[in-house]
């Protein structure tokens, strides 16, 4: 501890400074989550102990290990025909099975849930061909099956940048030796892609554990439901707290597991590696490789569309569009906001970690936050913002304020919380980015005097632009999505696309709910597509 106190010191400049404040401000509501096991219990934590706390870890579990298996089966499937073979629409299936990824999973869970109801178009299809079966998909297995429908494309996009920068002189060493395309899969190209297929699996862990929309249609308890009770429903934070906890314990408990079971093992794609050759298909396995990847796009984004489509047919006549210019503004703007602002602490930090090898180590702290449920986030978010609020009594007072809780109640509390949540998704790109170019001509700017911000902003800056655009793009999409999180600390009347959508559920207005779920896939989509093209 003394020796990364004189170190931090001895390197402390401008850069330095800006980069522990705030690592600090962004890591205080994590480290508020351990306070919550400290905590003694009240009466009602311990009647949620005595009662559900077993069932939120039991649907919690078998959702995780049920959506992990199923998505990385389609996304490493989906991924090796797209990349290995040539086969019709393969083009189109590339670009278009990322496309799920732009459906919010409360939003697809709204959709299955009508069309297999009683008078669903499901229900009502399997009548007229004489079929008398009704499939109830609210229950936990629904669950499962929507959300490994809508987050496969995080091991598919992941897994398909792998196979066509790594797996040709792998495939071509296995083909010499005499074994065949399926043996080469799985004796070879699986076995050796399996930190890959954890880097993308990971991801969709974290998805799975941070969804609220979707489990609480269905009506299935998990921790995030939990937490949203504790907090919303029974106004206590001490429960919350002790909650969200347990839940964070329980990730990192994950987390540490697969990082010890992949021993020094890292993800590399090799960029020395020659263009893959698709194997071209013919016959009965082009058919069934086109069939398996129509099946699952048909599935995951286009039937889903459609269903949005028809309710807007049927609805928009009578739809407040007035109310939606204004939800649109507010969606729109606070997203641009906090993009803005998270892409610009993560230069900040990222360019620290560049210059500054020995505080490296709060890279890994600052990025904690997008393996914590946005919920979590917002409950420590929240005990933070309350707590300022209760000291700064007298500021407020001195300066005419009557309201108590000025920050708890602003949009500064939704932006920090964003901030905490999703800032490791713009550093890991702008961080890589920065590796790519080194520090070679950064050093040359300094022997010619230049400070590191003017260097920066002359030398480095420019380099990584496509890096900060990319960033960009990637939060304003999870942003977008975002839910509990923003129910939970958004002000009061205060709505973005997605809590109007959940609202609309919630008042069982389904139909109502689909114009502002397709601008939600139609902003998610574009930017997709924009990121597609850039990182082409």
């Amino acid at each position: 501890m003394v020796k990364l106190l004189k170190s931090l010191r001895s390197n402390l400049d401008s850069w330095s400074t800006m980069t522990i404040v705030l690592t600090l401000a962004i890591i205080s509501p994590i480290f508020l989550i351990f306070k919550g096991i400290l905590l003694p219990s009240n009466e009602i934590f311990e009647h949620i102990k005595n009662t559900v706390l077993n069932e939120y870890l039991y649907n919690t579990v078998i959702i995780a290990i049920g959506v992990t298996i199923i998505t990385a089966i389609l996304g490493v499937s989906l991924a090796w025909f797209v990349s290995v073979y040539e086969f019709p629409c393969r083009r189109l299936f590339s670009i278009g099975l990322i496309l799920p990824l732009t459906i919010p999973s409360y939003i697809a869970g709204y959709i299955y849930s009508d069309m297999f109801s009683f008078t669903g178009s499901i229900s009502r299809i399997l009548s007229k061909l004489g079929i008398n079966l009704r499939i109830d998909i609210l229950n936990i297995y629904g669950v499962i099956i929507v959300f490994s429908l809508f987050f496969y494309p995080y091991v598919f996009i992941i897994m398909k940048g792998y196979f066509n920068k790594s797996s040709k002189n792998m495939i071509e060493a296995s083909r010499s030796l005499g074994k065949t395309l399926p043996e080469t899969f799985f004796k070879v190209i699986l076995p050796l892609s399996r930190v890959a297929i954890i880097s993308g699996v990971s991801l969709v862990l974290m998805e799975v554990l941070n969804a609220y929309g979707l489990v609480s249609y269905f009506g299935v308890n998990t921790f995030s439901i939990g937490i949203f009770r504790a907090w919303l429903s029974l106004g206590d934070l001490t429960s919350a707290l002790k909650l969200s906890a347990i839940l964070v314990i329980f990730i990192f408990g994950i987390l540490y597991i697969e990082s010890k079971s992949r021993g020094h093992k890292k993800y590399n794609i090799s960029t020395k590696s020659k263009p893959l050759k698709r194997i071209k298909l013919n016959g009965y396995k082009c058919i069934v490789v086109f069939t398996y990847c129509m099946i699952i796009l048909l599935f995951s984004f286009i039937i889903p569309v459609l269903q949005l489509l028809y309710w807007t047919k049927l609805s928009y006549l009578h739809f407040d569009y007035f109310e939606l210019l204004g939800v649109f503004k507010n969606s729109l703007g606070i997203t641009v906001v906090a993009c803005f602002i998270i892409v610009t602490v993560s230069i900040i930090i990222a360019n620290t970690m560049r210059l500054k090898k020995d505080m490296i180590f709060l890279a890994k702290i600052v990025n904690m936050g997008y393996s914590i449920p946005g919920a979590v986030i917002a409950v420590g978010v929240m005990t933070i913002f309350i707590f300022l609020d209760q000291n700064l009594k007298g500021v407020y007072t001195s300066l005419g304020i009557d309201k108590s809780l000025v920050l708890s109640s602003s949009y500064l509390i939704l932006i920090f919380a964003y901030l905490v949540r999703f800032l490791a998704v713009s550093y890991s790109n702008i961080d890589s980015n920065f590796k790519k170019i080194g520090t070679k001509f950064h050093q040359v700017s300094r022997t010619f005097g230049f400070g590191i911000t003017r260097t920066f902003f002359k030398v480095d800056l420019p380099m990584i632009k496509p890096a900060i655009f990319s960033s960009f793009i990637l939060v304003f999409i999870e942003i977008t999505k975002e839910l509990p999180l923003t129910l939970i600390l958004r002000p009061f009347n205060f709505n973005t696309l997605a809590t109007l959508v959940q609202q609309y559920a919630n008042d069982e207005m389904i139909q109502e709910s689909s114009i502002p779920s397709l601008i939600i896939i139609g902003m998610c989509s574009i930017a997709v597509l924009i990121f597609s093209r850039k990182e082409k």
